[in-house]
């Protein structure tokens, strides 16, 4: 279902794939920087929740060293069931990794890691595999700081970049996300099931370009509206670097709105 090949201007295919290694042990994140980890998934797949609830124990155990993030597709939304989560926006991006990796195919659950690696979204020992290293390689850090205000919060970003990831120009990427949400499905392949999905994507946004060449350290304030159907309770931001080119992920970072849930 899933082939590798040479790049290609047809449209890419869907398919779905069955969990592989649940049991596996749990997941830890090891030292280095801190790696985001996009599961692309689908209420409407039989296949995704054993993958959506591995998402949401990474980021449970490891949440300092790992940022989740779960890009709901609409791929699927013709089978019976619309997915209240998503957006044609996050099968776009999955499509552009699927260019990345020479594949014909797109798949769900797709993990993909550091925007460098992609697995099956329900294998934890690959999953783990796959985190280590990309935690290994050199990347920025940032920090996160947040202002709630009333339908808007304000971000300021600051960015230490190594001199090895300057050569490149470099997107900052500003992602909202919720967890905590329960769907009661009533069509499709989960039909009848209660699903219950953590780190959702409700927003992608470019907060700035970091040009190549440019300093070590740099800071970005950007202001993200909020939608009045999220709970801000549940509500995080998450800032990482891109390279707009290769898709690379060169460092992370993400916080909640409000500090208590943290």
């Amino acid at each position: 279902m899933f082939r590798r090949g040479a790049a290609s201007a047809a449209p890419l295919l869907l398919a779905a794939l069955l969990p592989a290694a649940v049991s596996s042990p749990a997941l830890h994140a090891p030292a280095g920087h801190v790696v985001v980890v996009e599961l692309f998934t689908s209420q409407g797949c039989s296949t995704c929740p054993p993958a959506d609830r591995l998402l949401s124990s990474l980021g449970a155990q490891d949440g300092d060293r790992v940022v989740p993030l779960a890009f709901h597709v609409d791929i699927w939304n013709s089978t019976g069931w619309t997915d209240p989560f998503s957006r044609a926006d996050w099968t776009k991006r999955q499509t552009a990794y699927a260019r990345k990796f020479r594949a014909d195919t797109i798949y769900t659950p797709q993990a993909v890691v550091d925007g460098g690696a992609e697995l099956v979204g329900s294998d934890a020992k690959a999953l783990n595999a796959a985190i280590a290293q990309a935690a290994a390689r050199p990347a920025g850090r940032l920090a996160l700081q947040l202002r709630p205000d009333g339908s808007q919060v304000h971000v300021t970003i600051d960015v230490e970049l190594p001199d090895g990831l300057r050569k490149d120009s470099l997107d900052l990427m500003l992602a909202v996300f919720e967890t905590g949400l329960v769907t009661d499905v009533g069509r499709g392949e989960n039909g009848g099931r209660q699903l219950h999905d953590d780190y959702v994507v409700r927003s992608l946004s470019r907060a700035a370009k970091l040009a190549a060449g440019g300093p070590s350290r740099t800071r970005t304030e950007a202001s993200i509206a909020l939608d009045p159907g999220w709970k801000e309770p549940h509500l995080g931001v998450a800032a990482f670097l891109q390279d707009p080119a290769s898709l690379a992920i060169e460092g992370a970072a993400a916080t909640m709105v409000d500090p208590r849930r943290e």
